[in-house]
């Protein structure tokens, strides 16, 4: 489930925690409630990573069901997204938490049923 992890944001809120505990260490203080929201908000993280892999096992049981998916890949800063017919009976197969068709992969957790 790792691979679904924001990994940006929970650096950026293990920066935060890090930074808060280093205040209220040199300020000889304790405010709790900047704890519990940087806790929930790494707990939100987590929900967020569960949720993901909860979609690509989901969406793998419909495809090994002989159903087809349509897949999105792409769609970063500097790239368009594609969108792409997945199913066993176009030549797709499964690895791990992975599309692939000849060389090409397509993960899991971004697709939808057609």
């Amino acid at each position: 489930m790792s691979e679904y992890l924001n990994y940006g944001a929970l650096g950026a809120f293990s920066f935060l925690a890090f930074a808060i505990m280093l205040l209220n260490y040199l300020n000889k203080e304790s405010f709790i409630g900047l704890y519990i929201m940087v806790a929930i908000c790494i707990g939100f993280i987590l929900f967020d990573a569960n949720s993901e892999h909860k979609t690509a096992l989901k969406n793998i049981s419909d495809f090994k069901n002989k159903r087809v998916l349509k897949c999105i890949s792409g769609g970063g800063l500097y790239t368009l997204a594609n969108t792409y017919r997945v199913s066993i009976d176009d030549g797709w197969s499964v690895d791990k938490d992975y599309f692939i068709k000849d060389s090409f992969m397509v993960r899991a957790n971004k697709c939808e049923s057609w």
